[in-house]
């Protein structure tokens, strides 16, 4: 197994720029469950790939996704979340537009726009799918969700994410100094775990894990226990006992896995007393935007899970980062700080004059991953590469 992409690919800005007009521009990401989502008008906003959205449930209370951008002069339309009512008004000229993004009303029309054409002038449509109560936002318009998703019906998965006995906590958001790229290959390498996160998560060695490959997106699991797939290493079950934690309802599911790479950046990680949901937002060719929701059973709700608690949170900005790391990465007891203490010392790297990549682990359970999803990068780009 051996590299496939260049340094340049997650260091050139030009690179990242073509990333964004090809890949990034017809992407999957989550955004929202759809639990977030209850009322006709009730809205979330979010940036997908650099795009502002907005997901709502229009008047007959089907979800839908537009960019949101009002079509008069730019304006973003909504902030944060909450019930837009029968209308969605622009702050800036009241331009007015229904929940079906249809522009329905311009101050001083006859005046100012006599010969308007108003049909032309709907906000933009986006894409929006929903699977296992997990919402789906693509910035381009009509593209077929079923297809990208569809190949993960055949991967059993644990949790209904509409069970009310589930308890949301905050949103924790890293800001990670690396190339997006460098970041997910991290999560889809097995050799790393017993080593680098020998005091955190101790394994499993590469012979216990196991990825498979559903169409573009990959399943882990772990072999650890009794050489059967498990969604539960031994590292994980010793943790649950050890803080008696309450089980999510029908956490029993054979077989499920412990991580979901969604192509391009949406993490899902659910465990039988736990569910973490997380989205890559790449913000140029090296910095990278994580952000992770966790779901656990009501009554049961670790103060870890506080984002003030994680190492390097800053209260004035409401971000993680390893610029204001108090201790040793490896002293913090914090797998997910150990990962961004690699992930940028790997970007670091990247731009060394002696920088090289030998050969890569084989097996599932090691690196022969990486190869597979840098070429997922390459064919979604379409060959429009940087020479």
């Amino acid at each position: 197994m051996a590299q496939s992409l260049p340094p340049e690919a997650y260091t050139s800005p030009d690179w990242f720029r073509q990333e964004r007009e090809t890949l990034f521009s017809r992407a999957w990401s989550w955004v929202g469950m759809e639990t977030d989502l209850k009322e006709p008008g009730d809205y979330f906003t979010a940036t997908v790939h650099g795009h502002p959205l907005a997901v709502l449930l229009d008047a007959d209370g089907v979800p839908r996704v537009m960019h949101n951008l009002c079509r008069h002069r730019g304006t973003e339309l909504l902030e944060g979340r909450g019930n837009a009512g029968k209308t969605l008004v622009c702050p800036y000229h009241r331009w007015t537009y229904g929940l079906d993004g249809a522009l329905r009303g311009v101050p001083n029309r006859s005046e100012c726009f006599p010969h308007l054409d108003r049909s032309g002038l709907s906000l933009h449509q986006a894409s929006i799918g929903i699977w296992k109560g997990l919402i789906f936002a693509n910035p381009a318009a009509d593209q077929d969700f079923t297809a990208w998703i569809g190949p993960l019906d055949a991967a059993p998965f644990p949790h209904d994410t509409t069970d009310p006995s589930l308890q949301m906590g905050d949103e924790f958001v890293y800001r990670i100094k690396c190339n997006w790229k460098v970041f997910y290959e991290n999560a889809i390498d097995g050799y790393h775990l017993a080593y680098l996160h020998e005091n955190t998560l101790g394994g499993p060695v590469p012979g216990k894990n196991i990825w498979d490959q559903h169409g573009d997106h990959l399943v882990w699991y772990s072999t650890e226990r009794d050489e059967v797939r498990n969604r539960v290493p031994n590292f994980v079950q010793e943790q649950a006992d050890s803080y008696g934690m309450t089980k999510i309802k029908g956490a029993e599911t054979p077989g499920y896995g412990g991580v979901y790479m969604l192509f391009p950046g949406t993490i899902i990680t659910p465990s039988p007393w736990s569910l973490t949901v997380s989205s890559l937002e790449p913000i140029d060719a090296g910095n990278t935007i994580l952000r992770a929701r966790s779901w656990t059973p009501r009554g049961w709700f670790s103060s870890k899970e506080a984002p003030k608690e994680a190492p390097g949170f800053d209260p004035d900005t409401g971000l993680i980062e390893s610029r204001n790391w108090t201790k040793p990465p490896l002293e913090t007891g914090d797998f997910q700080t150990e990962d961004i203490w690699v992930c940028e010392k790997m970007q670091r790297s990247l731009v060394a004059p002696n920088y090289e990549v030998g050969p890569l682990s084989a097996g599932s359970g090691g690196e022969a991953m990486l190869p597979i999803f840098q070429n997922q990068v390459r064919a979604a780009m379409q060959r429009q590469l940087p020479d």
